[in-house]
């Protein structure tokens, strides 16, 4: 039997990618059982009225919900909490990116052939929304360890990873994702190193497979463009994970 994977995705504004998203994932050739588990982090657009009529309309496939503004770690906490019980296999999906079809079947793959890989991931093309410029494929390094990771962060937040390390790697507080390193982005809160955090705590316990070919889109919007860390707040950020 083919394990379950829960595609989690935390959405805050993007309105605009959600519903190409959410289809990217239902379009997945994979054979076994995938659900998409999605949480609205308050949006102040659309998204929320998006996500909702999609859900009503495949109920089996998409579990949707909406909090009040947290921050993408806690939304993608909430996701998790959710999907925990059901799943073998957790994906990523940024709320502005998509799957290409074939994801999901060749990222899992990689997971079930080989136990010690706990994370396996692709390159990916990226379109440059804001002024409408062609696809640019990206290509990772290769696999990763803890030490290539000291040096980098190359492995893509559209990942997809194995339960049994996520379990290894639960922080003293019952979150995965901390949530002091990316909050509320109504508040201004523009912290991004949640995703590296968590890489980094997996690269001491497993593998990370990378798979050599572009099996996401990604979307570089004027929205996610602003996000950039400032010395200030990549300075704040380190004394966190310094701090843990």
């Amino acid at each position: 039997m083919l394990p379950k994977v829960a595609i989690i995705c935390a959405n805050y504004n993007y309105g605009r990618f959600i519903v190409e998203g959410m289809k990217s994932i239902q379009r997945q050739t994979y054979k076994g059982e995938i659900r998409l588990y999605i949480v609205d982090d308050g949006s102040s657009d659309d998204s929320w009225e998006k996500i909702s009529e999609f859900a009503a309309k495949d109920p089996d496939f998409v579990f949707a919900q909406r909090i009040e503004n947290s921050g993408a770690s806690v939304a993608r906490n909430t996701a998790l909490a959710a999907a925990w019980e059901w799943a073998d296999i957790f994906g990523i999906l940024d709320a502005d990116d998509s799957y290409k079809p074939d994801k999901v079947e060749k990222l899992v793959e990689k997971l079930i052939e080989y136990p010690e890989i706990g994370v396996s991931y692709g390159d990916y093309d990226i379109h440059r929304s804001y002024d409408d410029k062609h696809y640019v494929k990206y290509e990772s390094k290769g696999s990763y360890c803890r030490r290539g990771l000291s040096q980098s962060c190359m492995v893509h937040s559209n990942a997809l990873i194995k339960k049994e390390y996520l379990e290894r790697v639960i922080l003293p507080n019952g979150e995965i994702f901390d949530s002091r390193l990316h909050g509320p982005a109504s508040q201004g809160f523009i912290g991004c190193t949640e995703d590296y955090d968590l890489w980094l705590r997996l690269s001491q316990h497993c593998i990370m497979c990378h798979v050599p070919e572009s099996l996401s889109i990604v979307n570089e919007s004027g929205q996610n463009q602003s996000m950039k860390m400032t010395p200030e707040i990549f300075q704040q950020q380190a004394q966190i994970l310094g701090s843990r």
